[in-house]
């Protein structure tokens, strides 16, 4: 697939204070990624909040591609970035391929020592980038972790665990990511080196953050995690996760196939990178897929596209086969520590989402993890 890179015409700074290659050749600190793809509405907003604090740092790269857009989006960030004086350029797909698709198209343009994927749709609160320079000044982590605002300006804590400091627990940093269900590629910031490893957004699918954060995180070795709100969120309603949530009458087979087939393998690579992980975090992994699957039973119970109970159970229980083979707790377990814990509306949405999908069928059962590891 062709891609086109044009350069914005803002005066590229010196490289004073960049990292260096082996050539010698200055390296920015930090590449902020942006895809876009019709977000005429959202995008003047998006790209200000990033250029605005790039003033002074000669070390950040914004890179932005359009994903062939229709609605002028191109034709607008074109314009703005025309005249910024920060080191900003944008590349074009030749057709239209997906977010997964330009998301590893700037993996492959950027030059930084951390990536910052930021969506077209949201913006950057003031004063996050140099929070986090501070934080990669003074520990170099390989993942920093950030909190977001809602669109209601509600804050979100995108991780329960350690604020503050350096920390080298991974599985500390995978429990805390799993408990509060937090998996979005932009509320971290990952040292590029985590990629090294051939992890690629997979294309053609959708949750793509899902199938992808997990598995970096496995390969960090260190992390810290500032409680402060760096994105504000906007849930638009052309997003994927709206169409996907709030279409009552409608469930679309594709995309939540995607969802239950996420995580596959993820267990078995877990249990090989953290050897004796403890009980506590597989349960957290465990919640977090019957959850999913609860959610999307209840979807498809809404959407009264199977008249026939008969044919609506075949389904549930189609995704109970692909979502439990890849949970290290049964869902039954899972719902019994809803109850001692005294959650008790959890473990009757989780039994009734059982009870409708009754046992697995045979041939429904998971491989083996081990043919399933997607990052071995």
């Amino acid at each position: 697939m062709e891609t086109d890179i044009r350069e914005g015409t803002g005066e590229k700074s010196s490289v004073r204070g960049h990292a260096r290659n082996g050539a010698g050749i200055g390296r920015p600190w930090l590449s902020i990624l942006v895809p876009f793809y019709n977000v005429l509405p959202y995008l003047e907003e998006c790209l200000s909040s990033i250029i605005e604090q790039m003033d002074g740092d000669s070390g950040i790269e914004l890179i932005l591609i359009d994903d062939k857009s229709t609605d002028g989006s191109a034709e607008l960030c074109a314009e703005l970035i025309a005249g910024a004086r920060c080191n900003v350029r944008m590349m074009h797909h030749a057709e239209n391929r997906g977010m997964s698709a330009a998301r590893n198209s700037l993996l492959e343009a950027a030059a930084g020592d951390y990536l910052w994927f930021v969506d077209s749709d949201d913006k950057l609160l003031p004063g996050s980038v140099a929070a986090l320079r501070d934080i990669v000044r003074s520990s170099r982590p390989d993942v920093v972790l950030c909190d977001y605002l809602r669109g209601d300006g509600v804050p979100i804590a995108a991780f329960a665990g350690p604020v503050g400091k350096l920390d080298d627990n991974i599985e500390t940093l995978i429990a805390g990511t799993f408990a509060n269900r937090r998996l979005h590629i932009w509320s971290r910031v990952w040292n590029r080196s985590l990629f090294a490893s051939g992890i690629r957004f997979p294309e053609g699918v959708c949750f793509e953050d899902i199938a992808t954060v997990p598995w970096l995180m496995l390969r960090a070795k260190s992390y810290f995690y500032s409680a402060q709100p760096w994105v504000y969120y906007r849930s638009r309603p052309g997003s994927i996760i709206a169409q996907i949530s709030r279409v009552p009458r409608q469930f679309d087979v594709r995309r939540n196939d995607d969802l239950a087939s996420a995580l596959n393998g993820f267990h078995y690579d877990l249990a090989h990178a953290i050897p004796g992980v403890k009980r506590e975090t597989e349960a957290l992994l465990g919640r977090f897929i019957s959850r999913e699957f609860f959610k999307l039973s209840r979807r498809l119970v809404r959407s009264r596209q199977y008249a026939d109970l008969a044919a609506l159970r075949v389904l549930i229980a189609r995704y109970r086969g692909m979502m439990e083979g890849n949970s290290p707790v049964p869902f039954s377990r899972i719902a019994v520590r809803y109850l001692l814990k005294g959650q008790i509306v959890r473990a009757a949405e989780l039994w009734l989402a059982l009870a409708l999908a009754g046992r697995r069928p045979a041939n429904q059962e998971a491989p083996p993890m081990a043919e399933r590891s997607r990052y071995a």
